[in-house]
């Protein structure tokens, strides 16, 4: 059906075929699909590509959402679960434009793509309300009352709980490529190398921290213990021991990750399996999964998370505040953060990618009538194309999808068309030269434009997605394309054309 919201239309996807142009005149149901260019999985695959340090492959959650700049990460909107006593669920911002999440005690942050950040939660050692303004930041990190941002110039800012200088005494000067925060302590990474450590060293997690370059990463969880992966890819740990989070440390090489939970800590191998060692009172370790296709760990402080390769999200250990009940489903997820209690995960959008704009730089438009560049197909009376364009992300368990039409020429009605193909084999032209109707007709939709030519459609997620012809189903490529006509003539009037078409892949 189509609502209107203020100034959106809002439409539902039909049920049954439409049999001619009349029946989709006078239809309130409108037909939908999913399709290409998804700029989610496969953009962080390619980002993998972009230099990276060390020789070897590590770190490749963390690394590519915390340590590459803003402007080369996928950006996405942030889904929290867990523990919500402070807000740590119920404000994370809404949106996309993100780049990275981090959580820390009952707080937690993120990056914006400007380098900007943004965060909630706990504000009892200002650890919020003191958050850095400004851009340029390139990572952020989260410890039990404190916080850490990385500059791009390479140097480090501290904020919130200082009760053991754990801010006070961040070292000034650039150069650092990483930092972490974890109880009471926070550690970063050199260029060259070497881990700097300062703050709480009651359990030698600032004393003990191994000399010398030649580590690639530094991880530390909300506990009083650290690790380092060097760049044959052997771990280091050092700090609190009771529970063997650090003697029971694997002493192979090849880990391509590791993080720390409370008392437990986590690696990846090259392989995509996990290990896990130290407290395991809830299951955090002896519960963890089995098989290869991980590509992210990330430790709370009584569970743990893991990301698999199709950007799903498994979780283990304590459940007391559904931080492993309440993991969203789904694919798409790029990073996976964990708090104390709580837990984040940085979906990137995929609102695909617009083709056959009409105007000489792409397929021309199938009837000839070119519009000019940026444009979709000249309409019949030679006015300028219209163009259709989207934003958000295409996910089923979390849709903020839109379509946007602009520039029709005046108040005129319209007719969306999808497909399950490349439409017309990339001319984006599926209701014959884009002039007269053609038979059998596409399933579609009427709706009119405001005064200046704008048509906003949302709502997708809760649409049906059926089998039948030319409609594909979730993960299957689906076209879009707007055609536009004066309400006042039939299809052999004036004043319509089509505008560029548009692709996107639904996920889950």
């Amino acid at each position: 059906m189509l609502e209107r919201q203020g100034r959106d239309l809002r439409i539902r996807e039909c049920d049954s075929p439409i049999g001619s142009w009349g029946d989709a005149l006078g239809s309130g149901c409108f037909p939908l699909a999913r399709s290409t260019n998804s700029i989610g999985f496969s953009a962080m695959k390619q980002l993998l590509s972009i230099t990276v340090r060390s020789r070897t492959p590590f770190a490749i959650g963390f690394l590519l959402l915390g340590l590459l700049p803003s402007s080369l990460r996928g950006q996405g909107s942030i889904e929290s679960w867990g523990f919500d006593g402070e807000g740590e669920v119920t404000n994370t911002p809404a949106g996309t434009g993100f780049t990275q999440a981090a959580g820390g005690g009952n707080h937690s942050l993120a990056l914006r793509a400007d380098g900007s950040i943004v965060s909630w939660g706990m504000d009892m050692w200002g650890q919020v309300s003191n958050t850095p303004s400004g851009t340029g930041f390139t990572q952020v990190s989260g410890g039990r009352g404190h916080s850490l941002a990385l500059h791009a110039n390479g140097s480090i800012v501290a904020w919130g709980l200082d009760d053991a200088g754990q801010v006070s005494n961040t070292p000034g000067g650039t150069g650092f490529t990483q930092v972490v925060a974890g109880l009471f302590h926070s550690m970063a990474l050199r260029a060259d190398g070497s881990i700097a450590a300062w703050g709480y060293d009651h359990y030698g997690q600032v004393s003990n921290t191994p000399g010398g370059p030649g580590f690639t990463l530094v991880a530390e969880g909300l506990g009083n213990h650290s690790l380092a992966l060097r760049a044959d890819g052997s771990i280091e740990s050092w700090g609190e021991d009771h529970v063997g989070q650090v003697s029971n440390t694997p002493g192979e090489t090849g880990f391509t990750q590791v993080a720390g939970g409370g008392s437990h800590s986590l690696a990846l191998r090259a392989d995509g399996s996990i290990a896990a060692w130290g407290y395991d009172h809830y299951g955090q370790v002896s519960n963890t999964p089995g098989g290869m296709g991980f590509t992210q760990v990330s430790g709370s402080s009584w569970s743990s998370l893991a990301r698999r390769a199709d950007g799903s999200i498994v979780a283990w250990g304590s459940d007391g505040h559904g931080q492993v009940s309440g993991t969203p489903g789904g694919t798409g997820f790029t990073q996976v953060a964990a708090g104390w209690w709580h837990s984040l995960a940085l979906r990137v959008g995929n609102a695909g990618g617009a083709y056959c704009f009409g105007d000489g730089t792409g397929a021309v438009c199938p009837c000839g009538a070119n519009g000019s560049p940026g444009e979709g197909c000249a309409n019949t009376s030679g006015v300028g194309g219209a163009v259709l364009t989207a934003s958000g992300n295409a996910y089923i368990g979390g849709d903020t999808f839109q379509l946007l039409v602009s520039g029709i020429p005046g108040a005129k009605a319209g007719l969306c068309v999808k497909g399950s193909a490349l439409l017309s084999g990339g001319n984006g032209n599926v209701v014959g030269d884009g002039l007269l109707c053609t038979s059998p007709q596409k399933r579609s939709q009427v709706i009119v434009s405001d005064a200046r030519g704008n048509v906003t459609m949302s709502d997708w997620r809760v649409q049906p997605f059926g089998t039948f012809p030319g409609v594909a189903n979730v993960g299957a490529p689906t076209y879009y394309q707007w055609w536009y006509r004066d309400p006042a003539n039939t299809c052999s009037g004036s004043g319509f054309n089509f505008t560029n078409a548009w692709g996107v892949t639904w996920q889950p």
